[in-house]
């Protein structure tokens, strides 16, 4: 089994995601991770990243196909010393036999002169010929087993050459288990990490939310003392209050996506789906990062690695390989055909995989571009704020004026850390695609 198959048994059974940050390191799980965080309720990312990684039952299932592979492994190892033994000991007969015919040919010489001579006496004459006789014999026993030797060995031979082969190929599906273990994990952290950050920003929703409806409160008393004083409508205050309405639907509405969230994380790192789970938020990165430019050399290297074309490859070679010398012209015509088919088939892949790396790295240059204006927005509204604290202060502002600039602060600091943590996911795919892992193929 190559490794292109083993990716999509491994993406078959996992959902979603794992983390690596730029570039994306070598990843290890404390070994005791679950201790350190038994009833704990508020956990960081990593020790969320670590327990996702802990309970993911498809490293179980990789786990054990790697038990069976080895126990194939062993299994044909074995059968292998017992046809190199049965070989070892064919040539041990034979050697033997061939021993035991010199010796008589010896014997034959020795006896030979005296019998030329006319000088051996008649008991001398009949071992002579005794022996003259089983040499015969054991000469064409010894041609026999010559034979049944050449049959055995080229019989032999083969089967140890197909049980190489077969070592070689659970060597290459070991090869291949690790790595997809490996993939394994970081999709994981990559998973873990998207859900808990989502966390993050659904929680900060809610509190924006919330300080909506405080603002609207405060509004619609506003306008309900306005309307006593006849300085406003009904229709205003309806208004108002319909507003209300609508925010106290879409808080619930988020609420119930966090709640839903916590429930799937939960599940995810181990836990009961009720139990409490608060995130700690990741603090980001005052630096971004431009994608890079887009060369041959990078096109080169996304392409090496990419599942789609190792697959093309491997069938380009495996019909190369399938052409023999006793074959027909006709036939032979025929697997050219399917080479060039092939050749046709990469050559597309190689475009298709160009083209998502241009939209890569598009997408990277877009969103830190978002990112920045956020974090300059975020900045000036942050001094646009303590002004207005000041002035309030002061008694030069209301309250109601003072939540707005509190209001629009909020937004602000949810914007970035949206724009932030996009940011952060882009350069994180962007790795895991470098090492020829696609997230899309996997969920």
């Amino acid at each position: 089994m190559k490794q292109k198959t083993l990716k999509t048994v491994a993406s078959a059974m996992v959902l979603t995601l794992g983390l690596s940050v730029m570039p994306a390191p070598a990843y290890a799980v404390s070994t005791n991770i679950v201790a350190e965080t038994q009833g704990k309720t508020t956990l960081t990312l990593s020790q969320i990243q670590d327990l996702a990684v802990i309970y993911n039952d498809t490293v179980d299932t990789l786990e054990l196909s790697m038990k069976q592979i080895e126990l194939q492994e062993q299994m044909t190892r074995n059968q292998k010393r017992k046809a190199q033994n049965s070989l070892d000991d064919l040539d041990v007969d034979m050697s033997a036999a061939e021993a035991g015919l010199a010796q008589m040919k010896m014997a034959l010489d020795a006896m030979k002169p005296l019998i030329e001579s006319g000088q051996a006496t008649p008991e001398q004459q009949l071992d002579y010929m005794l022996l003259q006789s089983e040499y015969q014999s054991n000469a064409s026993n010894v041609l026999s087993m010559n034979q049944q030797l050449d049959s055995a060995f080229d019989q032999t031979m083969e089967a140890i050459n197909q049980l190489n082969d077969a070592l070689d190929t659970m060597a290459e599906n070991k090869k291949d288990l690790e790595q997809s273990m490996k993939d394994l994990e970081q999709i994981m952290r990559y998973t873990s990490a998207k859900m808990a950050l989502s966390i993050v920003q659904l929680e900060d929703s809610v509190k924006l939310l919330e300080n909506q409806l405080a603002m609207i409160d405060k509004s619609i008393q506003v306008f309900e003392l306005q309307q006593k004083l006849g300085m406003t409508t009904s229709l205003n205050v309806d208004t108002q209050k319909t507003s209300k309405v609508e925010l106290e639907n879409t808080l619930n509405t988020t609420k119930e996506q966090l709640e839903d969230l916590k429930r799937s994380l939960n599940v995810l790192i181990g836990r009961n789906a009720a139990n409490p789970l608060e995130v700690v938020p990741m603090k980001l990165s005052g630096v971004i990062t431009p994608a890079p430019q887009f060369t041959p050399e990078l096109v080169n290297k996304f392409v090496e690695v990419n599942p789609k074309m190792e697959t093309l490859l491997d069938e380009r070679q495996d019909l190369k390989d399938s052409v023999k010398s006793d074959m027909g012209s006709d036939e032979k015509q025929q697997i050219e055909y399917q080479i060039q088919a092939k050749d046709q088939e990469l050559k597309r892949q190689r475009q298709t995989a160009e083209n998502e790396l241009k939209s890569r790295i598009a997408t990277i240059n877009s969103n830190a571009v978002n990112y920045r204006v956020s974090k300059e927005k975020l900045a000036a509204e942050q001094k646009n704020y303590d002004i207005a604290l000041k002035k309030f202060e002061l008694g030069m502002i209301s309250q109601m004026q003072l939540l707005q600039a509190e209001a629009t602060l909020a937004q602000a600091e949810l914007t970035n850390l949206s724009n932030g943590y996009q940011h952060y996911f882009d350069w994180l795919e962007y790795n895991l695609a470098k090492q020829g892992i696609d997230l899309n193929s996997m969920m």
